[in-house]
């Protein structure tokens, strides 16, 4: 009983991460209070869920009996876990048609922007000191909604966030600047508005170079790299719970509902996905790398992984798994740094040196609603460093009874960031359902399943059946 817990409520944590990103997607355009406390309830309750799922070993989990007395409710969570599961293939169906409220496939601008510097890269130019942002959203169609605006400039005075208006005047004015030099030589002053240069690591760029080059919506790499880390997963999970666990992943919404909604976030989650699932293998630090060299948000995972790897295989190890993977992200690098190292560390600072607004939806959430006042930054910095100092603590003192916590863990402090964006989050059940997977929890019967009133959407076993290979 206690393995079918554990999945039904990374399924439940899903869904309710998908509803928190719905309500934070309209407030963002309609701030509410009551939207804002939802948000933040919801994602809190959500991570809470995911680390319950993971604490302990999971040792025997699947033959643990079922009270009698559990039964209906356990039934009826299960019967909501095969509806959401439902939901999550109408999203997945809908694919690559963009969803109705956003006739782009453009859905934010690390999709457009790593598109863009892509084709510099093929033009043979530097894609972290080339300006190109209007004539990459010039060839797309897009405009400064599809942005990540600065508190700089127009939007220097601005408390909250820019109002369409105010982005779209700022917008205008810039490129009004560009008619007027007739676009020789002009460079972004240091008060321009919108990110504009690369922020991520080289393999965000390099990974989806062909798939650009061949003119394919990169939207599809993004959906490709759901199913390939899916499939690992289910290749992970014993043979006889693959069914529970895949209607599980399904069921977290938001996993499929934002892969198709566009996100690129799932380039590093796919190689992090298998770094974590096979980590008993030195192999898996080069995912781990590759991982890294795609996006920062991969970063925190890896203190985790080394904490693992230590308890399990001793310092030393875990010493020559760091030094594999920071030469993949070294490797993969190189030529960048090579080509304009000031370029390159700008644009790999750029989430933490420019001044962004304060969004997300974690504890800033509260403020940007009206529920709370937005407190100085340093406030949000020492709250994050001072969550990641215990969650550090709590991986290491739970190495040997909890090991599969870090991949939660990982995130938890950047929900009190002050930018705590909702794509920070909402593959956490994804990462959960890896952790899972690895426990010894044992080959769940499918008669076992029958009493304790689990479903899944994709195959009921047969009463008195074979469990299936072991």
């Amino acid at each position: 009983m206690r393995l079918l817990l554990r999945i039904a409520a990374i399924a439940v944590a899903g869904s309710a991460l998908y509803a928190a990103g719905a309500v934070n997607g309209a407030t963002q355009r309609q701030p509410a209070a009551a939207g804002g406390l939802f948000t933040f309830i919801a994602v809190a309750a959500a991570i809470w869920l995911l680390i319950m799922a993971l604490t302990g070993t999971g040792l025997g989990d699947a033959a643990s009996p079922t009270p009698r007395s559990y039964v209906p409710a356990l039934r009826a969570v299960f019967v909501f876990v095969a509806a959401m599961s439902l939901f999550g293939l109408l999203w997945l169906r809908g694919i690559p048609y963009p969803p109705e409220h956003d006739a782009t496939s453009y859905h934010n601008d690390a999709i457009a922007l790593d598109e863009c510097a892509a084709q510099a890269l093929l033009r043979g130019e530097d894609p972290y000191a080339t300006f190109t942002l209007f004539r990459c959203y010039g060839e797309r169609r897009l405009g400064a909604d599809r942005t990540t605006p600065l508190r700089l400039g127009a939007f220097a005075d601005v408390e909250v966030y820019p109002t369409e208006e105010q982005l779209d005047a700022a917008w205008d004015s810039r490129q009004r600047e560009i008619a007027t030099s007739l676009g020789i030589s002009w460079e972004p002053p240091p008060d321009f508005e919108f990110t504009w240069r690369l922020s991520y690591p080289a393999l965000s760029v390099l990974l989806i170079l062909p798939w650009v080059a061949a003119g394919w919506d990169a939207n599809l790499i993004y959906v490709l790299c759901l199913l390939a880390a899916t499939a690992l997963v289910l290749l992970r999970a014993p043979a006889g719970t693959r069914p529970l666990v895949l209607t599980g992943l399904l069921a977290a919404a938001s996993v499929p509902a934002f892969t198709a909604g566009g996100s690129a976030d799932l380039l590093y989650a796919l190689p992090l996905v298998a770094a974590w699932l096979w980590r008993e293998r030195r192999g898996s630090a080069v995912a781990l790398g590759v991982a890294s060299a795609v996006k920062q948000l991969a970063w925190p995972f890896a203190i985790f992984y080394l904490i693992q790897v230590a308890a399990q295989r001793g310092w030393s190890e875990a010493a020559r798994r760091a030094a594999i993977a920071a030469a993949v992200f070294g490797v993969a690098n190189a030529p960048f740094v090579l080509w304009d190292p000031a370029a390159w560390l700008r644009g790999i600072l750029t989430p933490i040196a420019e001044p962004m607004f304060a969004r997300g939806a974690g504890l800033v959430t509260l403020s940007a609603n009206g529920v709370l006042p937005f407190f100085p930054e340093w406030v949000y910095l020492a709250l994050e460093v001072a969550v990641a100092a215990i969650a550090v603590v709590v991986a290491w003192r739970r190495r040997y009874t909890s090991p599969e916590l870090g991949v939660v863990l990982a995130m938890v402090p950047l929900f009190f960031a002050h930018r705590s964006l909702f794509s920070y989050f909402f593959l956490l059940p994804l990462f959960a359902f890896a952790g899972l997977v690895r426990m010894p929890a044992g080959e769940l019967e499918p008669a076992a399943i029958q009493r304790a009133g689990a479903l899944t959407v994709l195959a009921m076993p047969a009463r008195g059946g074979p469990a299936g290979p072991r």
